[in-house]
């Protein structure tokens, strides 16, 4: 009898529970808008758990609309169907690929976006609709939580300190020493002295284009 109840207990102890809940792995839908101006794609990443009713909404109009480039305005995608980790966002969001804004991640509620989008619209009129609501990174209106290291921001002060600073540097500095450099220096302004030449302003060099800031 005592075998009997020892073997059960050890039949039950092994059985899984089934009112235990199961894990959900977090996922994150991608919204993708290439700008026709910036001739870039920027990738946002949204998570899809909790947000599904409203990324599907958003999904059902974007595929009302034949997108193409018209003069500067942007295009839509969105990808519901293969999602990607939390890992993933993370990285995507990370890279220095683009000259004009960052990929995005962003881990709170997204809110119903209603185009507006009407049956008597022309193909063009719809594009001119979604970007009027979302382009160039309007999506921050309606989604929350954005996740931003503090590394990936900078002020607007440190930005115009930057530029200052390039205006003044070489495009392709000598590949000399320091000791080298000056005294090549040295001997120019030598040679040159007194010719009309000299001490003639520069024409300004072209800045490269900076990354917007996150704001």
């Amino acid at each position: 009898m005592v075998l009997f109840i020892q073997k059960m207990t050890s039949i039950v102890s092994e059985t899984p529970n089934d009112s235990a809940p199961e894990s959900k792995e977090v996922k994150y839908a991608t919204i993708m808008e290439t700008s026709g101006e910036e001739c870039e794609s920027w990738y946002y990443f949204v998570k899809y758990n909790g947000n599904e009713k409203n990324l599907q909404y958003l999904k059902q109009q974007i595929d009302e609309i034949e997108m193409y480039i018209i003069d500067d305005l942007s295009t839509f995608d969105i990808e519901l169907e293969h999602l990607v980790s939390e890992k993933t966002a993370k990285e995507m969001s990370k890279l220095e690929i683009n000259s004009v804004m960052f990929h995005r991640k962003f881990d709170g509620k997204l809110k119903t976006i209603n185009l507006g989008l009407k049956k008597k619209d022309s193909n063009e009129k719809r594009i001119e609709r979604i970007n009027t609501k979302l382009a160039l990174g309007q999506i921050v209106d309606y989604v929350s939580d954005e996740d931003i290291d503090s590394e990936d921001l900078q002020s607007s002060s440190e930005e115009t300190s930057e530029s200052e600073h390039e205006d003044d540097e070489d495009l392709i500095p000598l590949p000399f020493n320091e000791e080298s450099r000056a005294s090549t220096s040295l001997n120019h302004l030598s040679l040159n002295d007194g010719h009309e030449a000299v001490g003639k302003e520069q024409p300004k060099k072209k800045k490269k284009k900076k990354k917007k800031n996150r704001n």
